[in-house]
């Protein structure tokens, strides 16, 4: 099992919204050079592929932004299009874009990285995005399988 398999094993049957990056998908984009608002929407679509990738460990989809019953993939494109409330440049990637879902609909945001610290840990604008969301974050290591398992463990949802 590769490790988001691994991470998504550890959820508990509850209440969660997945909201995936771009992964190797957004690093595609990166390697273009393509203006922003090009940009912007081709790492929305890779998050899109992502998500898609990750149902097939047996998780459900969706583009209706409210809590599920259970966990489930949000494939964020549709609301995107519609609401469209961030900058198209590369300071946006999907942890402010997660920031801002999460405010929109007032939940915990946990953001799972492949790193533990580091400059370029989140976008740039994650925390200006976080801050106007009036929810709380926390960051950890998915690559350590046991951080993931202690937050799940410790955290009632």
């Amino acid at each position: 099992m590769d490790i988001a398999g691994e991470i998504l094993s550890e959820l508990p049957a509850s209440p969660i919204l997945i909201v995936p990056g771009g992964g190797i998908f957004a690093d595609f984009v990166r390697a273009e050079e393509i203006d922003d608002d090009t940009a912007h929407w081709k790492a929305i679509d890779a998050m899109e592929k992502y998500g898609r990738f990750l149902s097939t460990f047996g998780y459900p989809v969706t583009s209706d932004l409210v809590i599920p019953k259970e966990p489930t993939i949000f494939l964020p494109k549709r609301l995107l299009k519609r609401e469209d409330p961030l900058p198209h440049s590369w300071d946006i990637t999907s942890d402010s874009i997660a920031a801002w879902i999460a405010g929109v609909i007032k939940c915990r945001l946990l953001v799972i990285k492949s790193a533990d610290s580091g400059a370029d840990l989140v976008d740039p604008s994650f925390l200006s995005v976080l801050a106007g969301s009036g929810v709380s974050a926390e960051i950890i290591n998915g690559r350590h399988i046991d951080s993931v398992r202690h937050y799940f463990g410790a955290t009632r949802l």
